[in-house]
C-alpha cells in the first residue's frame, strides 16, 4: 500500500515506465494474476483498484493488499525472481494499469541509475509497509487495524466487498460489521 512518489519520477524514469510500458484495462473481478501462475508484470495503477489474494490451508480467499490510483502491485517474489506466485492478484473495480515486463524493466535499469533507484525505493517503501502489517496484525487488536486502514484508505468500503476487507484486517465479515456498527 504505497503512493507512488511522483518526485522521483523525472523525465527518464517517466520514459522507461509510461512509454516502454503497455496500458491494460481489466474489468472488475478479473483475475490479472492467477496463484501459480508467474507473474510477468509490475502495475502502476492509473485508475482503479486491484487486490493481492492467496488462500489459507483450509481454501479461504484471504486479501493481503489493496492497491489504488498512483500505486503499484505485483506479487513480488515472481515477478522478481521468476517463479509461480503463490498469491493472486483481482481487479476490484474497473482498472487502468501501465504494465511493465521483468525484462523491460531489467533493461530500464541498465539505462537510467534513476529509474533503478526510483524502483529500489519503491520495493524498499513495500517491505516496510509489508513487515507493518505482519507486526500489526500480531500486536494489535481488529478495532486498531481497522481504523489504521480507514485512515489509509477512506473509501474502502465504496469500493472493496466486505469480506475482502475482513480478510485483509484478520476478521470475519461479523466482526468486521460489529467493529463498523460500533465506530458510528
Amino acid at each position: 500500500m504505497i503512493k507512488i512518489d511522483r518526485d522521483l519520477i523525472n523525465d527518464e524514469v517517466s520514459q522507461i515506465l509510461f512509454v516502454e510500458s503497455r496500458k491494460i484495462s481489466f474489468k472488475r473481478n478479473d483475475i490479472v494474476i492467477e496463484p501459480g501462475k508467474t507473474c510477468d508484470f509490475l502495475f502502476l495503477i492509473e485508475k482503479g483498484m486491484l487486490r493481492s489474494f492467496y488462500y489459507d490451508r483450509k481454501g479461504n480467499d484471504i486479501t493481503n493488499w489493496f492497491a489504488k490510483e498512483e500505486m503499484m502491485i505485483t506479487s513480488s517474489q515472481s515477478f522478481f525472481k521468476r517463479t509461480p506466485s503463490f498469491s493472486g492478484i483481482e481487479a476490484i473495480e474497473n482498472t487502468l494499469v501501465w504494465a511493465i515486463t521483468y525484462d523491460q524493466l531489467q533493461n530500464g535499469f541498465e539505462k537510467s541509475k534513476s529509474l533503478e533507484r526510483f524502483v529500489r525505493l519503491a520495493v524498499t517503501e513495500i517491505m516496510l509497509e509489508v513487515g507493518k502489517k505482519a507486526i500489526s496484525l500480531q500486536i494489535k487488536n481488529a478495532e486498531e487495524r481497522y481504523r489504521d486502514l480507514i485512515n489509509y484508505y477512506p473509501d474502502i468500503f465504496q469500493r472493496a466487498k466486505l469480506g475482502h476487507i475482513a480478510g485483509y484486517l484478520g476478521i470475519t465479515q461479523q466482526s468486521l460489521s460489529r467493529i463498523r456498527a460500533n465506530s458510528f
